[in-house]
């Protein structure tokens, strides 16, 4: 039962729900909801503090329309100057050696009017980089042994509050690596093993916005080598495919989708 609430006269009680767009479908982080006036210089109107992520809101409120902007699962405490004007809400940027995969940080948006709640869809900052096939084609039943896989020239960090665009301006040269589960061999696998990585829209390398490469290192007769992939643009909460065929110490093809 909900508890009942209050609402003074030239007020209004408003609703906000909350539809997460986590991959990992937990919902047992915490959650901040800001308050912002829709209009002039879109002040705080208030904040709301939340131990887990709840279906919904509630909130008592002036009778007029207000911007709605939630962040769950910030690894850090917010700065009030920061969050105190909607445009100063614009700039507040998170790192990704803070973020974390299986308590992402996520956030949203929406506008919510008197006598009409809102749905803000939380969408994690972090993509999801697969390597959904991988195949071996040289002769003589040669393997690809302790294959392991990692992401170079990532995005450092990202604006909470951007939902597209993600141009890097600095960049991680690599990131943790991942082993594979087994040796390849003749057999084509699909490990489906997973990597993350902060949005980045850049469509090739050029100066200052470097795209991120997927790498492939594996041993082949006791010599290292490894094998990159050029990877297309990635979207906010999205996942890219890589698919992998070695024929050789020094050659094979690769795509990212």
């Amino acid at each position: 039962m909900e508890t009942e609430i209050f609402v003074p006269v030239d007020s209004t009680l408003y609703t906000v729900f909350f539809n997460n767009l986590g991959y990992t479908g937990s919902d047992d982080g915490r959650l901040d909801l800001f308050i912002y006036n829709a209009d002039g210089v879109k002040n705080l109107e208030k904040r709301i503090s939340c131990s887990e992520i709840p279906d919904s809101v509630r909130f008592v409120g002036p009778t007029r329309t207000f911007t709605a902007v939630a962040i769950a699962n910030s690894p850090l405490d917010f700065n009030p100057a920061a969050t105190e004007r909607y445009d100063s809400m614009e700039l507040l940027t998170y790192a990704f050696a803070d973020d974390d995969p299986e308590r992402p940080v996520m956030s949203g948006i929406c506008n919510i009017e008197p006598g009409s709640p809102c749905t803000i869809d939380l969408s994690p900052l972090m993509a999801r980089v697969t390597l959904a096939e991988i195949s071996n084609t040289m002769k003589g039943y040669v393997r690809l042994e302790d294959p392991r896989i990692r992401l170079e020239n990532l995005n450092s960090d990202a604006e909470i509050m951007r939902f597209a665009g993600f141009r890097p301006s600095e960049t991680i040269a690599s990131g943790s690596e991942l082993k594979l589960p087994y040796d390849i061999g003749i057999f084509k696998q699909n490990p489906m093993s997973t990597l993350y990585c902060y949005p980045n829209d850049s469509p090739e390398t050029t100066m200052g916005t470097p795209s991120t490469v997927f790498v492939l290192e594996c041993e082949i007769n006791g010599e290292t080598h490894s094998f990159s992939v050029k990877l297309p643009p990635i979207g906010r909460n999205s996942q890219v495919f890589v698919d992998l065929t070695v024929n050789g110490p020094e050659s094979f093809e690769g795509k990212g989708y």
